[in-house]
């Protein structure tokens, strides 16, 4: 069996985003010809999902120059997909460096990234064509959105975990689904959070007269933490294995963990199932403001769980096992990623989500 190279690995990790196949991605250390990669993770309902175009050249990735995409939704073209300029892609950094290292960043994007804004339906057949430099690529996918579950309950509460010499506070959650009925099913359960500080302050100014002049003023700050899931006490998510902080300490040889938490119905087929999970409270102390009066902190919790296909259930279980800290090639089985691009490389997926939104005070 053969495998890509390493840093063909780190691209399709970081496509999944920031996602029954029987191909996998082949490499040889002879053949150096060029191959377009293309990567999409779509979900319906969206108001806007993303695709990308890279291009393999052996063991390197070159650069794209000329890209275009075209969405087919149940046979029908229905959008030609915008690509985002290299400005809008960095604009985040635009300003806070000077000129000509933004520019040198510009020169150094070498893939290519489309907005597709038609909205998707559970059921939907999807086909995504890519023409790469004027013709001389071409690569499509296609896959079937999945439909999502109908039933999603959280419950909520703090309690604390061990975790090196002492116990931490954390947020427990208990999520209960019911199973997809009538079919094998394949899940992915994601909690993203969004904390809002809200501060009342003084300011000063002076008016037309020249009088000082003191004002009240209100001002919301939010952010959003990279979401960190504990699921080691959960028998679905460790796939019948539970375990404690202790336990992952001691091991003698280490195991790769569910990161992306993925899981299928093999345990609760046609029935109900309750995850147990655990976040960190993500608490937030008042920002330095000079003369603040008030400061209030909330949170928006938003947790879902993702319907798969087995294609990209599949996909996603390889790049886990990839993008784990715990996982070495010398010592595990290789790993080969399913594709489903004919004349290139990559994945197309699509998935349905089901959420439950929280809001703490």
């Amino acid at each position: 069996m053969k495998h890509i190279p390493c840093i063909l690995q780190i691209i399709l990790v970081t496509c999944i985003a920031l996602t029954a196949c029987t191909n996998e991605i082949p490499y040889n250390e002879q053949a150096r010809e060029p191959q377009l990669i293309l990567n999409a993770q779509l979900t319906a309902g969206a108001k806007e999902n993303y695709a990308y175009l890279h291009l393999s050249e052996g063991n390197r990735i070159g650069r794209v120059t000329q890209g275009s995409l075209t969405l087919y939704i149940n046979g029908k073209a229905t959008e030609t997909p915008e690509e985002i300029s290299p400005e809008e892609l960095c604009s985040d950094l635009k300003g806070t460096i000077d000129d000509e290292q933004f520019e040198q960043l510009l020169r150094n994007i070498h893939f290519k990234k489309f907005r597709i804004t038609s909205e998707l339906h559970p059921g939907d057949h999807i086909r995504l064509e890519a023409i790469a430099e004027n013709g001389t690529y071409h690569a499509s996918a296609e896959t079937i959105v999945p439909r999502p579950i109908e039933s999603l309950q959280v419950d909520t509460a703090l309690t604390y975990l061990r975790e090196y010499a002492g116990d931490v506070l954390y947020r427990q959650y208990k999520i209960t689904l019911k199973d997809l009925p009538g079919e094998k099913s394949y899940y992915r359960l994601d909690i993203s959070h969004e904390l809002q500080q809200l501060v009342t302050y003084w300011t000063y100014r002076y008016d037309a007269g020249g009088n000082l002049v003191k004002e009240q003023r209100d001002t919301l700050l939010t952010s959003v933490p990279m979401p960190k899931i504990i699921n080691r006490e959960d028998i679905i998510l460790t796939d019948g294995h539970p375990h404690n902080y202790n336990d992952e300490e001691n091991e003698l040889f280490p195991t790769t963990r569910n990161k992306y938490n993925l899981f299928t119905d093999n345990r609760f087929p046609d029935a109900s199932a309750t995850l147990k999970v655990y976040t960190p409270t993500y608490h937030t102390e008042p920002p330095y403001f000079f003369n603040y009066i008030d400061y209030h902190n909330s949170q928006t919790i938003t947790v879902s769980i993702y319907s798969l296909t087995e294609e990209q259930y599949r996909y996603q279980k390889a790049l886990n096992t990839l993008d784990d800290e715990n996982y070495e090639e010398v010592l595990m089985e290789p790993v080969s990623i399913p594709t489903n691009v004919t004349g290139g490389l990559g994945f197309v997926g699509a998935d349905s989500r089901t959420q439950f939104v929280l809001h703490i005070p």
